[in-house]
Parts: C-alpha cells; sequence; structure tokens
C-alpha cells in the first residue's frame, strides 16, 4: 500500500502499489524489438513495469518548489504545446519554434501521444489526484526532449532519448528498452552486412547526459518555451549528442540517403 498525495504534498490516504506485470512485459517487450515503430507496446512495458516508480517521481516533484506550484495552478502543459499560434509568435530559436519546426518535419502533434496513451493503456494508470497531472505532464514531454536533447526520431534517435530520459524519470521501460534497443539495433545492422559500431557508445552517452543534466520534471517548461535554445542547453547543462550525431553521419555517407529508419537502411542492401 501507499501513501497518496495532495496537491501540497501531504498525505490523503493509502491506495493499493501498482503491481509489476512480467508476463505482459515480456509480450510487449516482445512485440517491441519485432516493430521497433510499434510504439504503442512502449505504453504497454510502462504500464506493466509501472510498481511505484511513478509515484517516488512525483513525490519529489511535489517537493519542490516548481512543482508545488505547477499543482496548484494545475498546470497543463498540452495545452501550452497545442497552441500553434503562440508558439509560431516566439522568436526563431527558441526552444518554442524549434519544437514547433520539430512537430511539423515529423508530422506529429501532442495530442498524438495522447490518443496512443488512450489506445494502449487498459485503464488509467493514475488516480484522480496530483498524481495524474504529473503523469500526463511526464507524458507530453517527450517530444520535449527529443528538441531539447539533440536526438532525431530514427530507431536510434529514440533509444538515446529514452536512456536520457530514464535518469530524469525513473520509468523502468525506458531502461530496459534503450538497453535492449541499442542491442538490437547493433544487431540488425551487422545481420544486414553494415557496421553497428559506435551504437551502444551513443545510447550509453545519451544517458549520461541525462544523468548530469538539470532535473527537466521539475522545470519550468512552460516559461523556457521562450528562450534561446542554445542558450537553455547550457544552462541546464545539456550536452551535445556527439556519439550519435558520429553513427547517423556515417550510415548517412555509407548509404547514399538522407533520411532512413535502421529497417530503411536494412532494405537498401543488396
Amino acid at each position: 500500500m501507499d501513501v497518496t498525495l495532495d496537491q501540497a504534498g501531504k498525505s490523503l490516504a493509502r491506495r493499493p502499489t501498482p503491481r509489476i506485470k512480467p508476463i505482459a512485459a515480456l509480450l510487449a517487450l516482445y512485440r517491441l524489438m519485432r516493430d521497433p515503430q510499434d510504439t504503442g507496446q512502449v505504453f504497454r512495458l510502462t504500464e506493466a513495469l509501472r510498481g511505484r516508480s511513478t509515484r517516488n517521481s512525483f513525490e519529489r516533484f511535489a517537493a519542490t518548489p516548481m512543482g508545488q506550484t505547477i499543482l496548484s495552478e494545475q498546470r497543463s502543459l498540452l495545452a501550452a504545446l497545442s497552441d500553434h499560434a503562440g508558439l509560431a509568435a516566439l522568436p526563431e530559436g527558441t526552444l518554442g519554434r524549434r519544437y514547433l519546426a520539430f512537430m511539423a518535419e515529423e508530422n506529429l502533434s501532442a495530442e498524438g501521444l495522447v490518443d496512443l496513451a488512450k489506445q494502449n493503456l487498459k485503464m488509467p494508470p493514475t488516480s484522480d489526484d496530483g498524481i495524474s497531472l504529473y503523469a500526463a505532464r511526464m507524458r507530453d514531454m517527450h517530444d520535449l526532449y527529443h528538441v531539447l536533447s539533440g536526438y532525431g526520431r530514427d530507431e536510434l534517435g529514440e533509444i538515446c532519448v529514452l536512456a536520457f530520459s530514464f535518469p530524469q524519470q525513473k520509468i523502468r521501460s525506458f531502461w530496459v528498452i534503450s538497453r535492449l534497443g541499442m542491442l538490437n539495433i547493433a544487431r540488425r545492422l551487422r545481420s544486414a552486412g553494415i557496421s553497428g559500431h559506435g551504437v551502444i557508445t551513443a545510447a550509453r552517452e545519451a544517458a549520461r547526459h541525462g544523468a548530469e543534466a538539470a532535473w527537466l520534471p521539475a522545470a519550468d517548461l512552460e516559461a523556457m518555451l521562450r528562450e534561446d535554445l542554445t542558450a537553455l542547453r547550457a544552462r541546464l547543462n545539456i550536452k551535445p549528442p556527439a556519439s550519435y550525431h558520429a553513427v547517423i553521419e556515417r550510415l548517412t555517407r555509407n548509404s547514399g540517403v538522407n533520411s532512413f529508419t535502421i529497417k530503411d537502411l536494412i532494405d537498401l542492401q543488396p
């Protein structure tokens, strides 16, 4: 049993700790390794491995001044990220403008993650208290992590952004996917006769950078949207993903194509 906290971080009641579901986790992981583009399996794996991890992270969040402000104001990060007109009005080079460009380039929307979560979670993962607001905020942060950390949406980029996010959010599925995912990518490349050199190094570098960066879950992300991205990365101690870029540049140079997934690259081989 766990103590549920109200928005001020005070004890309200005891609720059962969600059980870890190893069979459901293994099934979701198997499906994800077979098809890394099946994002829905990430949500299913996260739910299966949740346990007390969300509550632990929430308690840390609720104990910070910014966390208390976010909870008391009932902020919605989704609303800020969905305000395309407001983001488009920001100066060039700001986090908000870069985020808007990233989402347009990748044909994504902030609401898309919400829909995926609804489709792939059998039940709401949290109760109707501050934890649900916090869990939604962590979900909506995913594409901001891409922009802040500099990782793309190719398969290695997704693995790296999860590796970066794990020390930040402590979501068990992120650790599992990033560890097994980097091995899976390297293996698939080698099987196709393509060097997997640097893949594991890139994922490990991402995890290190996530651990060294400022703790973003309790950051004023709404205000950060208006900041210059380069200056923001320096302030938050988010280092350039040098190893990741080295791998992508090598694969791009050797394949002769400018945009690809690992599957695309393997399919190009004779």
